[in-house]
């Protein structure tokens, strides 16, 4: 609250009942969510996947927001990653398996 100014920062779905004494003994309810939850029954909380604290959960994040929008530029980074690994690989070892080729042929053990 600044200056007077209210801010709307969430809303409540409430319901309310208001009955006898009779009534009260008839059909007992319990504190929240505790026995007996019969009257009114209490659903669990509908939250949604991504109602949760980014950095007590930093996989939640990366799933819902980061996988969720770039996930094939992800699996293209990842499949030319290790394309140019193997490429890499091969550059590096193939000039002495082609010498020890060369070599074995011409001087036979």
């Amino acid at each position: 609250e600044e200056e007077g100014v209210r801010e709307l920062m969430g809303k409540v779905e409430m319901e309310m009942e208001v009955v006898t004494e009779e009534e009260h003994k008839l059909k007992p309810a319990g504190k929240a969510r505790d026995e007996p939850n019969l009257n009114p029954k209490l659903d669990p909380p509908n939250r949604p996947a991504t109602s949760f604290l980014w950095f007590t959960s930093p996989w939640k994040t990366f799933k819902h927001i980061i996988w969720k929008h770039y996930k094939m530029w992800i699996i293209g980074a990842v499949l030319v990653l290790f394309l140019v690994i193997f490429i890499v690989i091969f550059v590096y070892t193939a000039p002495s398996t082609i010498m020890q080729t060369i070599v074995q042929g011409i001087l036979p053990s």
